[in-house]
């Protein structure tokens, strides 16, 4: 029983300090990522004293844009949240953020329903949205997740295979349940800035989107990960958002026609 508390106990604190990072130095997309495409880089400042944030959103209706929810936060974590106007989505020119919309349960811990929307002031007509996908990914699916994190400002991609909670949980770490999706790295690693970002697969030239990122673990010791000392137990957690998923119906609620 000891053991077991100490597993959850490193896990929460792996929560909440590896937030926000997720996946990079996998192939580096370009400054403004592939034309068309609906990942965009979300920022926050709420004056001279914060540090800000950089995450990553996705565009899923031209005024509507899904993240994380710990990206809506000062400091990421609930109870000081960022109001509208300290946020701002960055397509070819900074978009303002009229509301934001925080999923409810969302747990800082565990991260389970880190998702939040953001509205837009003005719709974005240069990006086709991304489509909501019909149902979750199979285990054995490879996929793609992409983010802005890393030390440039370019868009990155990493490949991903998602996993399930009993290959994840081999080790001592005890990973919560939700409705989450676990990815091992095919090709990437973990940086800040990726957090908000989306799973992607693809049907034909369709981007359908799957989960919104949350964060990453390492399985074996319950801390934060490294791909470079220990790539074999690297493993990203992320939220779903497919029409099967507990956050559709927080996300339908909000954005008209999805």
């Amino acid at each position: 029983m000891r053991s077991l508390s100490v597993a959850t106990a490193a896990f929460v604190v792996w929560a909440v300090t590896g937030q926000a990072s997720a996946l990079m130095a996998g192939a580096s997309t370009g400054e403004g990522g592939w034309p068309g495409g609906p990942v965009l880089r979300v920022e926050a400042d709420h004056g001279f004293l914060d540090r800000g944030l950089t995450c990553t959103g996705t565009l899923i209706a031209p005024t509507w844009v899904v993240t994380a929810q710990h990206c809506t936060n000062v400091g990421r974590a609930p109870g000081h949240p960022y109001r509208p106007r300290d946020l701002t989505v960055r397509v070819d020119q900074p978009v303002a953020v009229d509301e934001v919309y925080r999923m409810g349960g969302y747990d800082a811990g565990s991260l389970v329903n880190d998702v939040a929307l953001l509205r837009l002031s003005t719709p974005v007509t240069s990006v086709t949205p991304a489509r909501i996908a019909e149902t979750p990914l199979r285990s054995a699916s490879g996929a793609q997740v992409y983010g802005f994190g890393g030390p440039s400002a370019a868009m990155h991609a990493a490949d991903v295979r998602v996993t399930s909670r009993a290959v994840v949980n081999e080790g001592p770490c005890l990973f919560p349940t939700g409705s989450l999706t676990f990815v091992t790295s095919v090709h990437g690693g973990s940086s800040q800035g990726d957090s908000g970002g989306p799973l992607l697969a693809w049907q034909g030239d369709v981007p359908l989107l799957q989960t919104v990122t949350a964060g990453a673990a390492d399985r074996e010791t319950c801390g934060l990960p490294s791909l470079q000392a220990r790539p074999e137990s690297w493993v990203g957690i992320s939220n779903r958002v497919d029409r099967a998923s507990t956050a559709w119906a927080f996300l339908s609620a909000h954005v008209p026609g999805l």
